[in-house]
């Protein structure tokens, strides 16, 4: 049986199957109707760079509900993304080629690739200079981030990142407020049948107005925008070795000044809720400090903290991280100096300090909450047993690849979730529609709280579900209709017949004069 496409499909791309031309569909009526008054002879795709099967759409107008594309009959489709949101990588670089060509730049603009779909990203380069603008859609891991931020620069004079919503890495935003002093971002703002983008410089402390491109420029440092005062650091000057003279002071030179700006810099990362490395603390001191050896960093760091021990506060300490996202090994020797007891292993370590990231962010993070307590270690060099961070009971499960290991609770929802199938597959069999219907609705309950692996049974089962409770309630509406126009004929044939015999039934009455004798002088 085929059903008709239930899914609310707002955007397509107009033309053909390849097409990048794109369009989301007005949801008001009249809108609508208006558009196909103006455009009698567009035709409409889910278009392969939507991530869609390439078919043909048809737009539905309705009065009662939103307006939208759906596929014909006979269609599958599996595109996952249908919002109004799902085709701005196409309406970006529409935007940017239109804003190349009015501001003369001999410049392109590409889709990327990135592993998930043709809208990961938009690259805009032009031709002579070497610039080049990323608009990154899909959030990238702070290690992918820095891998393309090295193999983009090397064939690039200048190289721009703009985020879209969601997409940039915390530890990647710190670096680039510390390299450039800000950080770009884009959004798109649904204007008629399309989606035009809007641009921003953000630091921590402020932001500049939405823009749309044509009040950006292309400078020979790279992109700029109105009301930003960068303080981008050019790969020259950075690459060449820099003479400091008598009267040259880069950043706090005393113990003292340092102490402070470290402070504020951990202050700043936590408010930030990121976790910055040494290198990039350095950077933010001011003073190069990637050289001094452990010992030297364990002295400023515990001055640093030095009132953590005494009044109960978050250790800014523990925010450092290693380049691969470990934790230091000399932070012990910090924790220690300040009076919080000596870890024994580096699983207590380790612990210890995420739970002093979590106070931190609680207490001095941009939405403040009641942080957690520290946690205490012994004399011996372990936790408290009050205190001990609970241990997540761990659950070994048989799974296509192997045995693999979850927590009690996802074994809870794992067994929940077979159930759920087996249970779903009896009810089918028993044709019991409402009880299909609640397990469901329990189903839908479970899905999130698994991965899409272990989830994958659960999903195709319920879509079966699906499918056979949407036949029946179909059936049961077309028996319905049936039985509603047998009962109305039926009444009809039955008042038809009652007419007919109440008009062979009924007596002629007789005149009162028939038989009647004339008056006398009457008729003779």
């Amino acid at each position: 049986m085929t059903y008709a496409d239930g899914r609310l499909v707002q955007t397509a791309v107009i033309g053909n199957r390849g097409s990048d031309r794109a369009i989301i569909l007005p949801t008001d009526a009249d809108e609508l109707a208006r558009w196909r008054r103006r455009h009698p002879d567009c035709s409409y795709w889910c278009g392969t760079l939507l991530g869609g099967c390439g078919n043909e759409l048809s737009d539905r107008l309705y009065r009662d509900k939103v307006c939208h594309f759906a596929h014909h009959p006979h269609t599958s489709c599996h595109r996952t993304a249908t919002g109004a949101s799902s085709a701005d990588h196409l309406f970006v670089k529409g935007d940017l080629t239109a804003w190349a060509s009015r501001q003369r730049l001999a410049a392109r603009a590409s889709l990327r690739h990135l592993g998930t779909g043709p809208g990961d990203a938009v690259d805009f380069r032009t031709r002579e200079v070497r610039q080049h603008v990323r608009f990154q859609f899909r959030k990238l891991a702070h290690v992918e981030w820095a891998v393309d931020q090295q193999r983009l620069s090397r064939d690039s004079a200048t190289l721009d990142w703009v985020f879209g919503p969601g997409a940039a890495h915390p530890e990647t935003m710190e670096e680039l407020y510390d390299e450039h002093g800000y950080l770009f971002r884009f959004r798109c703002e649904t204007q008629g049948a399309a989606r035009r983008v809007r641009l921003r410089a953000e630091d921590p402390r402020r932001s500049t107005e939405w823009v749309p491109l044509d009040a950006c420029v292309m400078t020979p440092e790279g992109l700029r925008l109105p009301g930003m005062a960068p303080r981008r650091r050019t790969r020259s000057a950075r690459s060449e070795p820099q003479v400091s003279t008598p009267g040259d002071v880069r950043g706090p030179s005393s113990r003292e000044e340092q102490v402070v700006a470290a402070r504020a810099a951990l202050m700043t990362a936590a408010r930030l809720r990121t976790r910055p490395t040494w290198t990039s603390l350095s950077r933010a001191v001011g003073r190069d400090l990637s050289a001094i050896s452990d010992a030297e960093r364990v002295r400023l760091l515990s001055e640093v903290d030095e009132a953590a021990g005494r009044d109960g506060s978050p250790l800014l300490s523990a925010l450092l991280r290693t380049d691969d996202g470990g934790t230091p090994v000399y932070l012990g020797r910090v924790i220690a100096s300040v009076g919080c007891g000596t870890p024994a292993t580096a699983a207590v370590l380790k612990h210890w300090c995420q739970r002093e990231v979590d106070r931190a962010f609680a207490l001095y993070g941009n939405s403040p909450r009641t942080p957690p307590a520290r946690l205490e270690i012994n004399r011996d060099g372990h936790f408290a047993p009050d205190s001990a961070p609970a241990q997540q009971p761990r659950v070994i499960v048989h799974s296509r690849g192997g045995l693999s290991q979850v927590s009690e609770r996802q074994a809870r929802e794992l067994h929940r979730s077979e159930a759920l199938r087996r249970h779903l597959v009896m009810a089918r069999n028993d044709k019991a529609v409402r009880l299909v219907a609640a397990l469901l609705k329990e189903g839908e309950e479970v899905i999130p709280r698994l991965s899409r692996a272990q989830s994958a049974k659960l999903r195709a089962e319920m879509i079966d579900a699906r499918n056979w409770l949407r036949s029946r309630l179909e059936k049961k509406g077309a028996k319905r209709v049936r039985k509603a126009k047998a009962k109305a004929k039926a009444e009809q044939a039955a008042k038809a017949s009652t007419r007919g015999r109440v008009r062979s039934g009924k007596k002629r009455q007789k005149s009162p004069m028939n038989g009647a004798r004339p008056l006398p002088g009457h008729g003779q």
